[in-house]
């Protein structure tokens, strides 16, 4: 069943690096993904393989259980074909090198950026190396490298699929339990669809997954776009013509949560920073230390304020949402960036986090996002991202199947 697959994977991930491991793969799988490969981000369990996050002494730190949303594809006939690079212990959000593999290569352009932190997955799905991917996003990190590569990428409501571990706490800090959400890349709304439904519903090893309908009842076809971004004017414009009311926005509080987002996240990460960097070592760390200068972690009387400020926000954001189903936006203000443009100082980083701040304050409220290409642009991938109410994420997938356009990069199986 596989053969064919496998043997692209062999051609192509030597060029590509996107993937750190290549399973065995059986052919005996049965049910409706029946067929169907996919990757697995190396920071997410798979039974029988090394967990390694990207670092090499953690070659041998191999999982006895699938991660939940691994177990409930499993489950439906589909086949991991192998885990994915990833940033070195996810400490580098915009880039995908590790460690273990070195750089990922963006199929489109190899002196261009891949994205992360999910790169791996998102150069698998668009070189067709496997068809789907599952990664996970705290700020864009499967929308960002599905964007850059020319791919679709769902981030689910925060509670939307139960989770797994995260860098090997099985019971993560606030932030982490609040922003962090798994979710799938692939080539095809559709098939962003299809591991949706899949994936989707209550486990009681995970108290944050609740039983919601996959999709819920009809609304108007009314969007909102954050204006300024001739991208994603281009697809209101599309949107509008198929029978949206679509009308600009002004997000509440956007700069306030994109910042707050990230402080939160820094902050047990400041916290354990000498012990993170007597782990990780000076090139890991070095991207730890550009993070907090940019975005230092906060002291307990902030931190508590914030959690305020996030239900706060939180409101103002659903308020919007009750008048615009759908809110269209940018991904990334900035069209693609060099590899190792983060570590050229903090300045650079920050203006990452600048492009990049809807995906932040997206995660920060906890409201889904579809990420889709749009077209190209000088040969490089174009696209926007869709928002919805929390556990809609079916009126985001309608919104992003009408702008969709299949791109297909050099590399790519067609």
């Amino acid at each position: 069943m596989f053969t064919e697959q496998m043997r692209l994977i062999e051609a192509l991930n030597p060029v590509y690096t996107a993937l750190t491991a290549v399973f065995d793969v059986p052919d005996e799988a049965s049910g409706p993904l029946a067929g169907v490969l996919f990757s697995v981000k190396a920071g997410i369990d798979v039974a029988g393989a090394a967990t390694t996050h990207g670092l090499k002494s953690l070659t041998g730190n191999v999982k006895q259980a699938d991660a939940p949303i691994v177990a409930r594809l499993r489950a439906a006939g589909a086949t991991p074909a192998g885990h994915a690079n990833m940033p070195t212990l996810n400490a580098r959000g915009m880039h995908t090198c590790s460690e273990l593999a070195g750089h990922t290569i963006n199929p489109w352009d190899p002196a261009k950026s891949p994205g992360g932190s999910s790169g791996g997955d998102a150069v698998a799905v668009a070189t067709g190396m496997v068809r789907l991917g599952i990664g996970n996003d705290s700020g864009g990190s499967l929308r960002l490298p599905a964007f850059l590569n020319g791919v679709c990428a769902l981030k689910p409501s925060h509670g939307r699929y139960p989770q797994g571990a995260v860098l090997g706490q099985l019971d993560p800090a606030y932030p982490t339990q609040v922003m962090t959400v798994e979710g799938p890349i692939a080539r095809t709304v559709a098939d962003l669809r299809m591991v949706h439904e899949v994936v989707c519903g209550a486990d009681p090893a995970d108290p944050r997954a609740v039983a919601v309908p996959v999709s819920g009842p009809p609304v108007a076809a009314v969007a909102g776009f954050v204006p300024g971004d001739p991208v994603v004017e281009a697809a209101a414009a599309r949107l509008a013509a198929a029978g949206y009311e679509v009308e600009p926005v002004v997000l509440p509080r956007l700069d306030e949560a994109a910042e707050l987002a990230t402080r939160m996240i820094t902050t047990p990460i400041a916290l354990g920073y000498a012990q993170f960097a007597a782990f990780a070592g000076e090139e890991v760390a070095l991207n730890v230390r550009h993070l907090l200068e940019v975005r230092p972690g906060l002291d307990l009387a902030e931190f508590l304020a914030a959690t305020g400020t996030r239900l706060a926000i939180q409101r103002e954001w659903a308020l919007v949402l009750d008048r615009y189903p759908v809110l269209l936006g940018p991904v990334s203000t900035v069209p693609s960036f060099e590899p190792d443009e983060d570590r050229r100082g903090p300045a650079a980083l920050a203006a990452y986090l600048e492009a990049t701040k809807l995906c932040e304050a997206s995660s920060f409220v906890g409201v889904p996002a579809v990420a889709v290409p749009t077209g190209l642009r000088d040969g490089l991938p174009t696209g926007v991202q869709v928002l919805s109410r929390p556990y809609r994420e079916d009126l985001a997938l309608d919104a992003t199947a009408v702008l969709e356009v299949a791109l297909s990069p050099a590399a790519s199986a067609g």
